[in-house]
Formats: C-alpha cells, structure tokens, sequence
C-alpha cells in the first residue's frame, strides 16, 4: 500500500507507505443514478498527480499472495501491468494519478461508472 490519497479527515492503514493526507479537501462524493447508469461525482484535485509520484502497479510490485504464495498474473499467464485506466484510458507511466482513474483536470466531475442494463437486454 502505497501513494493513496486520504480526504476530509481519513485516515491511513498502519501499513501505508507514504500516503498523500488531505484533511481538509472535501470531495463531495456522490453516488448518482440516472436513466443510463451509474454516475460518481467527486472533486479532484490533478495537483495529486505532482506532489507524490507513484509506480504502475505490476507484478513485481505486488509481490506474491500470502495464502497461495502465488505472483499476481493476468489470466493467461503473463504478467501484470496496469497500464490503463478503469475506461481504457493508457495512464502516466512515469507517475500514475491515485486511484482508479486517470484524471487530468480539477474540480467536481462526474463520472458514469456503471451502465444500466435493462431487463430486455438480460432475458437474451
């Protein structure tokens, strides 16, 4: 556990290797739905991206599961790189931004995470 971003207040796991602590950043999060799916709306701020640098999350840095004492692998066997983000979007290299997303702007964003599926579309 490493390069997290903790706001309004929350606090890092005892084992997290340099957390970015923002106690008084609100970000506002909501959960949102709406006709199409799923929205998160939250405030970001891109200057997280500079003030702490990050590695990719690979193979290598995530070591091995304790219980299996097993590599994390993608499913056919190579290893792992997380190169993009929960879109697709090819992420930063050099300096991934925290989180999920690659996020390049400040301020409140909404992002659709989800789609609804409706119930037509599930009897097929």
């Amino acid at each position: 556990m490493t390069g997290n971003v903790y706001l309004k207040g929350a606090t890092p796991a005892k084992f997290e290797k340099e957390p970015l602590l923002k106690p008084d950043f609100d970000p506002a999060i909501k959960v949102i739905e709406k006709p199409d799916g799923w929205y998160l709306e939250m405030a970001f701020d891109k200057e997280w991206s500079k003030e702490q640098s990050r590695q990719l999350v690979t193979t290598d840095l995530l070591g091995k599961a304790v219980v299996p004492n097993q590599s994390f692998e993608n499913p056919d066997g190579s290893s792992l790189k997380i190169d993009t983000d929960y879109f697709g979007q090819k992420r930063d290299e050099q300096n991934p931004f925290p989180g999920p997303f690659e996020i390049s702007k400040s301020g409140t964003q909404t992002i659709k995470v989800w789609p609804k599926v409706s119930s037509a579309s599930l009897a097929h």
